[in-house]
């Protein structure tokens, strides 16, 4: 396909991304599938300028705004070339000559000249101004008052580090196989792989494979989850024979962790409002050969479904639904959809959720709070309020759950902390509670 075809589908799809309110993966996967002519290397084309100007939209949108004579992707797409993949305008012009011809045939003015030099002296002005280093790095300028105040000084490299790439890690199962033996499988296959650094059971792939043709992924004996959450699963540690509810469950990382750790011999509830996710996580389920996961569709609010398990179970996972601010590595939609709005309805969301599925726990037993989020009000500000709600519960250093000495630069204030400039993770949380009466 000439580059003129693929950058007009990068512009459509970049349309279709602004217009939709479904995260971009799944509009892109939406898109892919209505044009099945699209090849492997084209869709590898289009994906790749798609999310680099995702990525950098907060900006390009500030620099179309002034610079173009209309708000429109088409813009967009011309000065992240310019400006980003350092193309001059004489070279844009021969390159994508066809979609200019195009555009300019439907009455679009199009000076790439023009529209190249304003845009320099644009940026020049936004590096000069106090929100500067936000809009530099196409984040909110408001996302610097989102964090801790540990980390409110390292905002830059945050940013850095979430404007990277994300790594693919898959999880082994090692009751099956060991992490080494399946290392050296995928080498044999010419995939490159190299052992996470703190989950004992993950795996970095640093190219993006096709895993659906990997026999160890078909099989269940491998399956894709982040490094980060891998962690979160050891935390629970699952013992024999345990009552564990996965609250908000969705596709089943987590639980499929959890019956892996405890070798298929703990009693898991994975719970969650969607019925697609769910149906996902039985299909994941039965790859893996678990039995011990009851999979249960609840109602958005109250218990209705699962009122059996009231004060008897002896571990609650709460992977509360968040702004995914630690996953902007992999999903850079979220930052030109984030505000403070958000944030606080998330929050309010978090609690609502946190009260509901504590009523589970046993006397005796832990509550665990988990978000790939790394804002202050949606982590520590929820387990603040939740403890002073709830004098029955206490909150338990997380480090008795992680002693090993490589996982003490995850852990802050007795709370699991990961942040992807520190850990070249996604950002996560997570907080252990006991019910003491």
């Amino acid at each position: 396909m000439s580059p003129s075809s693929l950058a007009g589908h990068v512009i459509e799809l970049i349309d279709e991304i602004l217009k939709s309110k479904l995260p971009a993966d799944r509009v892109i996967a939406d898109f892919y599938k209505e044009r099945r002519y699209l090849g492997s290397h084209d869709r590898r084309w289009i994906t790749e300028k798609v999310y680099s100007i995702l990525r950098n939209y907060i900006l390009l949108r500030e620099l179309v705004g002034t610079c173009a004579p209309r708000k429109d992707s088409l813009y967009a797409f011309l000065i992240y070339e310019f400006l980003l993949a350092k193309m001059q305008p004489d070279e844009l012009e021969g390159g994508y000559s066809k979609l200019m011809e195009t555009y300019r045939l439907a009455g679009n003015e199009i000076d790439l000249l023009k529209l190249s030099d304003c845009s320099e002296k644009k940026l020049e002005e936004i590096g000069n101004t106090d929100e500067g280093i936000f809009i530099l790095n196409s984040f909110p300028h408001f996302f610097g008052e989102l964090l801790p105040a540990s980390v409110q000084p390292d905002a830059l490299p945050i940013m850095i580090a979430l404007n990277h790439e994300a790594r693919v890690c898959v999880r082994v199962d090692t009751n099956k196989i060991s992490r080494a033996d399946v290392i050296a499988d995928l080498q044999r296959q010419g995939v490159e792989a190299a052992a996470s650094e703190f989950s004992p059971m993950g795996i970095y792939l640093p190219k993006r494979v096709n895993l659906n043709n990997v026999p160890l992924y078909k099989d269940g004996v491998i399956d894709i989850q982040e490094e980060a959450s891998q962690i979160v699963g050891l935390v629970l540690d699952p013992k024999d024979g345990e009552t564990i509810v996965d609250a908000c469950a969705g596709a089943g990382g987590k639980s499929l962790e959890l019956a892996a750790l405890s070798g298929g011999r703990t009693h898991i509830y994975a719970l969650d409002v969607n019925q697609n996710r769910l149906e996902t996580l039985a299909e994941r389920a039965g790859k893996s050969g678990f039995e011990n996961i009851r999979i249960i569709k609840v109602l958005p609010d109250g218990l209705e479904g699962v009122e059996d398990l009231v004060g008897t179970a002896d571990k609650v996972v709460v992977d509360a639904p968040c702004t995914g601010s630690g996953t902007i590595r992999r999903n850079p939609d979220k930052k030109f959809r984030l505000t403070k709005s958000l944030v606080q309805t998330r929050a309010a969301y978090q609690k609502d959720i946190l009260q509901r599925y504590a009523k589970l726990v046993k006397v005796g037993g832990y509550l665990y709070y988990v978000t790939c989020s790394i804002f202050a009000e949606e982590n520590q500000s929820v387990i603040e309020w939740f403890v002073k709600s709830n004098p029955q519960y206490q909150v338990v250093d997380i480090s008795q759950n992680l002693p090993d000495p490589r996982f003490a630069d995850l852990i802050e204030n007795g709370f699991l902390a990961i942040y992807p400039h520190r850990h070249e993770m996604d950002g996560f949380f997570a907080a252990a509670m006991k019910r003491l009466s």
